[in-house]
């Protein structure tokens, strides 16, 4: 029996944010996890050994841990205690993260050679380069380099001496693409950070003729004054489209006993706000240039802005679908996002939420930000407490969203 299945099994609140991996042809290969733990009564942030093992534990026991990463590896960050004691997950799930300030000695490498020889995969994460180093770079199978730590000196160093072991390199905090490229031309096999939801903006360069035409035809659902007949004649231009939108209606994510045929029925069954974001995200979805991470993690955003806009504002709940919806623009057009939008026939509440985070919409969607980068300090409890959302409903909105993307088909 472990030291984790032995703590104490308190009833604790647990905040949880998943972080894309990618491999060099930004595919997802594995998802980061990352667990902080609440106190319910007073909705302080705890830490410690303790609260770690008691996050893990309700993570794996009460969560299935299938719905958070699919078919993917789980990256996570043990504590000293849990490396000596680690808990009886499935090895060929979990990578076990090493944190930077564990103190390396004749214990740890005691510990780590045996989690490697019992064949858990080991990553150090934040590595910092010492003397000591060498003593577990010959048992690790990852390293993780935040480059914004280092410069571009230093990462070349950093490059030079790593692969001198048989290591496989995974660059963090990758914001921007030119990053990406110089971390793939140094031998970084994986990337985590934020680079695929920014734009590759390049002086001159124009919008392709066939993202205009998807341009336009946002353009064209975000107009307020449009009437059903309008949607259902400007879907129905687009055969594709409508397939995708009787598919996706269709699917699990919007399951009914009857199954819908036309557009028109569509429309007249889930409303004209809800077809008019569902048929954004499916020509967003088309843009087949962008990796479908982008698309994937564009569709979680919009779904959790939207279940909490259903609680601040019901009556407007699919424009914070479309905030979010919205708020990838520059990414998937590589155009500042203030420069789209001047295109497009917004209500002035969207411009001000997407640019300014003004407004309720506004809000939201930075709430839904600081989710997805873990900075869970970061967002207005008390904003969303005036509302009714607990952290443990905020939590719960996410795992839907998430479940909600993986069952929602837009190819």
């Amino acid at each position: 029996m472990t030291e984790l299945a032995n703590s104490p099994r308190p009833d604790p609140g647990v905040l949880m944010a998943r972080q894309p991996i990618y491999d060099s042809k930004s595919r997802i290969v594995a998802y980061e996890l990352l667990f902080r733990q609440f106190d319910n009564t007073t909705a302080d942030f705890i830490d410690g050994d303790n609260a770690t093992s008691v996050v893990l534990l309700n993570a794996f026991t009460h969560l299935d841990i299938n719905d958070l990463i699919g078919t993917k590896k789980a990256f996570i960050n043990f504590t000293r205690k849990l490396l000596s004691n680690p808990p009886p997950f499935d090895k060929a799930r979990l990578v076990i993260e090493v944190l930077e300030d564990v103190q390396i000695d004749d214990s740890l490498v005691a510990d780590l050679t045996a989690l490697s020889s019992q064949g858990y995969t080991i990553a150090l994460d934040d590595f910092i380069l010492q003397e000591s180093s060498h003593r577990i770079l010959d048992i690790a199978d990852i390293v993780k380099v935040d480059i914004m730590e280092l410069s571009e000196p230093e990462l070349h160093e950093y490059v030079r001496v790593l692969k001198k072991y048989d290591l496989t390199l995974l660059a963090e905090k990758v914001e921007t693409h030119e990053e990406y490229e110089l971390c793939s031309s140094l031998g970084f096999e994986l990337f985590q950070g934020y680079f695929l939801c920014k734009p590759q903006i390049i002086s001159g360069k124009q919008v392709p003729p066939a993202k205009l035409v998807v341009l336009e035809l946002l353009g064209k659902l975000q107009d307020s004054t449009i009437q059903f007949s309008d949607l259902d004649l400007l879907i129905n231009r687009d055969p594709i489209l409508s397939f995708k939108i009787l598919k996706l209606v269709n699917s699990v994510a919007y399951s009914r006993v009857a199954k819908l045929d036309s557009i028109s029925h569509a429309i007249s069954y889930l409303g004209l706000d809800q077809i008019r974001s569902l048929a954004g995200l499916l020509a967003l979805s088309g843009l087949n240039d962008k990796p479908s991470a982008l698309k994937n993690q564009t569709m979680i955003r919009a779904k959790m802005c939207e279940l909490i806009g259903k609680v601040v504002d019901p009556e407007y709940a699919s424009r914070f679908f479309s905030v979010g919806l919205l708020s990838t623009l520059d990414a998937y057009f590589d155009q500042t996002l203030e420069s789209i939008l001047a295109s497009l026939p917004l209500h002035e509440d969207l411009y001000n939420a997407l640019l300014y985070h003004k407004g309720d919409c506004g809000a939201v969607l930075q709430s839904v930000l600081k989710q997805e980068s873990a900075e869970w300090h970061l967002i207005d409890w008390d904003y969303l407490a005036g509302h009714g959302i607990t952290p443990n409903l905020f939590n719960e909105y996410y795992q839907q969203a998430i479940t909600w993307q993986e069952q929602t088909p837009t190819d």
